[in-house]
């Protein structure tokens, strides 16, 4: 749906709409960055544990501990799930530095900003993520990581 049908639909001005999706889109940013900045890590963990437990589950199945009237195909779809869980848990492994490094980043920003020494303008802080090699795609949002290529 475009701005201007949404316009139309709330019976509001298409200023009005452009000028709310803008701010919603600062908040998402802030929103990211704040978590970044506070729950990455935990989340990071998180993600890990829950792979690594549909994993350990995905063995399971293949071993047939809990039911032995599994298929060869029930098999092999357990097998495909852990590989699934490993290619994921590598590719956290993989980014998990540029995660860390970002919050490093931030908090030596932040104590920058709090003994007055310099101003950071938000130019500054992508100019900061392009020299660690992390870009973000206009179109998607996606980050990659661009230094270990």
């Amino acid at each position: 749906m475009t701005e201007t049908e949404i316009a139309h639909e709330l019976k509001v001005g298409q200023s009005t709409v452009s000028r709310d999706v803008k701010a919603l889109k600062i908040l998402s940013q802030q929103f990211v960055f704040d978590l970044a900045k506070s729950d990455m890590a935990y989340y990071y963990k998180q993600c890990i544990d829950g792979i690594e437990e549909v994993r350990r589950r995905g063995w399971e199945i293949f071993k047939g501990q809990n039911n032995s009237n599994l298929t060869p195909k029930d098999k092999l779809l357990a097998l495909k799930v852990i590989r699934e869980c490993n290619e994921a848990k590598f590719a956290l492994f993989k980014e998990g530095p540029s995660i860390m490094n970002v919050k490093t980043l931030e908090e030596r920003l932040e104590k920058i900003r709090q003994t007055n020494q310099s101003i950071i303008y938000p130019q500054d802080l992508t100019d900061l993520t392009l020299l660690m090699g992390v870009t973000t795609n206009q179109n998607t949002g996606e980050v990659k990581n661009n230094s270990y290529k």
